[in-house]
């Protein structure tokens, strides 16, 4: 699988799994074991045992490091579902937080290239022959 659609399927992973918090904010706005409190909190379960099974297998396709660290993506979902769902207000520190997560996610993602011991080998082997080439 490549790269990107790997990627692809985490954030779709990560996306179903905020919604679960959708559902358990729901749920908490219920009377405990009402039916709308069963149904949402059921949803919360469905969700999360799916969620379970798809992280299983995405985290066969990248590095464990990689797919944590996307998981703050999460926050940004809560924040969109807030929003559109909750009426929740979008304040600026939670923009800056929100930008804060992005930058983080993608410093870890593309510091993940030279994380495998393959490719640093391959890097500091082609650097060693890159010096070898200038000094002839």
């Amino acid at each position: 699988m490549s790269k990107f659609k790997s990627f692809v399927i985490l954030h779709i992973i990560l996306a179903l799994f905020s919604v679960s918090a959708v559902f358990s904010k729901l749920a908490a706005m219920e009377e405990s074991l009402s039916f709308k409190w069963i149904i949402y909190y059921g949803a919360v379960l469905f969700i999360m045992f799916i969620y379970a099974i798809a992280w299983q297998q995405i985290i066969k396709q990248m590095p464990i490091v990689t797919a944590y660290a996307n998981k703050a993506v999460t926050v940004i979902w809560g924040i969109i579902y807030g929003l559109i769902i909750f009426k929740e207000e979008i304040t600026v520190p939670k923009i800056i937080g929100a930008v804060i997560i992005i930058a983080g996610v993608y410093l870890v993602v593309t510091g993940d290239e030279y994380d495998e011991p393959d490719k640093i080998r391959d890097v500091m082997n082609s650097e060693a022959a890159n010096k070898e080439d200038d000094c002839r």
